[in-house]
């Protein structure tokens, strides 16, 4: 008999059995570890939205409670999407994009009622696991992006099961068979990382930062005490990897923003817009790679002076190189330097002018002793006020006390005596000034860790701790002269660095911030420079140099894509021969190994019954352990309750190689 179904007549939903609460109770902390690193990068708020809806999530397949209907979960994404918008000025960029991302995961999981539903969460967390390169890509982050992926992997295996996630969850032999699933990739991920075609610049850019980004390094200005607290930081600045011998230590001079104005106490960035100046430059051209750490400011800090402008950068009138839009993901850029040159004697007088400025009044001590060098030549005054801030009796400290009084730099030469490398810069510009030099200030880095690296050729890494600030004065014929008079009162901190320049103990607080294995430190920054280098930084360039070096020639030429299709189909071959070692019941094939070790095949219409009979009758020595083998095969077959564990399956398979 036939039932007739109206096309209006009322349906009855189809009821599917709950998800078993195991895998899925897996599945949700995989997804909590993927979501953990962009904890950082948020605000708390959202944080605290994630793990709430996580665990919502989690109790309520603890409890076999019902899922909340599809109208909460609509409201809960609009009202989550007003938050959102009024904490990222874009949800498009980086931050905002992938805050929508984290939160779309987490209310997806209360959609998650079936096995399709499982699988296709599992596919976003391989998603969700990705976008943690757009925040960070050094060594560790690559390490906790394969770990969450060996754990996706495990979870994927358990909902891609025919029958289904199993009620109880063995995570040992799971994870066991992710990992193996992964190294049968790793022959195929090595071949299109090196040889894929690589594309020659971004196929599209999007805005990484939004309003509430935090930024670290320089800033556009500087007042006494910034750099010294900057100091304190002994975070990665960026590093320098050079063609040859690395430059003398009283060269290592990494310039970075250039302050001209000056309102008696703070030094601040002037709009210029001044042509580039020429350089002459002497002696020979260094060739390094820089690669920048993010810190959201724009200065990419190249050694003094740049001797060419890398695609992506720009150079403002003061050889100050920028990147617009600042460096927000860590960058590489090949440069060239000159450490000995000359630049600036065409200076306008405009500029002179400007930074020949005082503020009226003020510092009556320093004025009078400018004035007193007012009969000389202006290299001379240089030279004097160098030689004054020899003999004055000045220290070198990192905590400096405050300059209070409305007479800074009185207060600094005569009564305190003891600053920073800012606080001398500061105080030579202004005598500079006073004295009728033009002067301004430069800030950077001075120096560097040298650091052999993973395969012996040295690098620097130039740390917050190497923050600095020296003076330029115009003097007419040389142009732009460095001047840094904290070689004048500490000369230990152009050659030894920060910590030679500071007293014992403080120079021994130093060090032990920086932890209790130093060579340990340094082999894991050598680790990182490599990962720089060729992972990071593998870009169209280096892979044209490779093919080139390989005899390849150029992307889709002939030879290319014949040995690129011949290494495809070599690292696609262990995962084709696992899988043909693999193909069918794990059960079965063990039994079917019987017949293989007695040289006596099970025929493919024979039972195991039939086949023991036959095979008794061929070896009749051996008749009660093949009797016994296929009598624990049938019970392992159909007797069983409930599914077979690795532990027996592996006793099985012993058992059948003793026959």
């Amino acid at each position: 008999m036939t039932t007739l179904r109206l096309p209006f007549s009322r349906v009855r939903p189809v009821v599917t059995a709950p998800l078993p609460a195991q895998p899925l109770l897996a599945t949700l902390a995989v997804l909590a570890l993927c979501m953990l690193p962009f904890a950082p990068h948020q605000p708390a708020w959202l944080n605290l939205l994630l793990a709430l809806l996580l665990g919502a999530r989690a109790t309520l397949a603890l409890r076999g409670w019902k899922q909340p209907p599809a109208w909460t979960l609509v409201l809960g994404a609009l009202l989550v999407a007003r938050l959102l918008t009024s904490s990222y000025a874009t949800l498009a960029g980086r931050d905002g994009g992938t805050a929508t991302l984290l939160l779309l995961v987490a209310l997806k999981t209360f959609e998650t009622s079936r096995r399709r539903d499982a699988l296709l969460l599992t596919l976003l967390g391989y998603f969700l696991t990705a976008t943690q390169f757009f925040f960070d890509q050094s060594v560790g982050a690559a390490v906790y992006t394969l770990l969450c992926a060996l754990l996706l992997t495990a979870c994927l295996l358990l909902w891609a099961r025919p029958g289904g996630a199993p009620a109880r969850v063995w995570p040992w032999p799971t994870l066991r068979r992710s990992g193996r699933l992964l190294l049968q990739a790793l022959p195929l991920t090595l071949v299109l990382f090196v040889l894929f075609p690589r594309p020659d610049g971004p196929l599209w850019q999007i805005p990484v930062t939004s309003s509430a980004s935090s930024k670290t390094g320089l800033s556009d200005s500087v007042t006494p005490g910034s750099v010294s607290s900057l100091a304190q930081d002994d975070s990665v600045a960026f590093r320098a990897s050079f063609e040859g011998a690395l430059p003398p230590a009283e060269s290592r001079y990494w310039r970075g923003p250039v302050l001209e104005g000056f309102d008696g106490r703070r030094w601040s960035l002037r709009p210029s817009g001044l042509e580039v100046p020429h350089v002459s430059g002497e002696g020979q051209v260094l060739s390094y790679r820089l690669t920048l750490e993010p810190s959201g400011q724009p200065w990419a800090l190249a050694l003094d002076v740049p001797a060419t402008v890398p695609d992506g950068l720009r150079v403002t009138g003061d050889l100050q190189l920028i990147l617009p839009g600042g460096v927000n993901t860590r960058r590489q850029f090949d440069m060239q330097a000159v450490t000995r040159f000359r630049y600036g004697q065409d200076a306008p007088a405009q500029q002179l002018a400007q930074d020949s400025f005082l503020p009226t009044g003020g510092n009556p001590r320093a004025r009078a002793l400018a004035a007193s060098w007012s009969g000389l030549a202006p290299a001379e005054r240089v030279n004097a006020a160098y030689r004054f801030f020899q003999t004055a009796g000045l220290g070198y400290t990192l905590t400096p006390p405050l300059l209070t009084s409305a007479d800074p730099v009185d207060e600094l030469l005569y009564t305190s005596k003891l600053g920073f490398c800012e606080h001398f810069a500061s105080s030579f510009a202004y005598l500079m000034r006073a004295a009728g030099v033009p002067a301004r200030l430069v800030t950077g880095y001075l120096g560097g860790t040298v650091n052999r690296g993973t395969g012996g050729q040295p690098y620097l890494i130039v740390r917050q701790t190497d923050a600095h600030a020296w003076v330029e004065v115009w003097l007419a014929g040389q142009g732009w002269v460095r001047v840094d008079p904290t070689a004048a009162v500490s000369p230990a901190r152009l050659q030894g660095g920060l910590a030679a320049a500071l007293p014992d103990s403080a120079a021994a607080a130093l060090e032990a911030g920086r932890g209790l294995f130093p060579g340990l430190r340094l082999r894991l920054d050598a680790l990182q420079d490599a990962w720089n280098q060729w992972v990071v930084g593998y870009d169209f360039s280096r892979q044209q140099g490779l093919l080139a070096r390989l005899g390849l020639g150029a992307v889709g030429g002939a030879r290319y894509v014949l040995f690129l299709t011949l290494l495809l189909v070599l690292a696609a071959l262990p995962a084709l021969w696992v899988r043909s070692r693999r193909a069918g019941d794990p059960l079965l094939l063990a039994y079917l190994g019987l017949g293989r070790r007695m040289r006596l095949p099970i025929l493919p219409a024979e039972t195991p019954a039939e086949y023991a009979l036959r095979a008794s009758r061929q070896f009749p020595g051996r008749s009660s352990e093949i009797e016994a083998v296929t009598q624990e095969y049938l019970a392992l077959r159909y007797g069983r309750q409930e599914r077979l564990s690795p532990t027996r399956l592996r006793a099985f398979r012993q058992r059948v190689r003793r026959v």
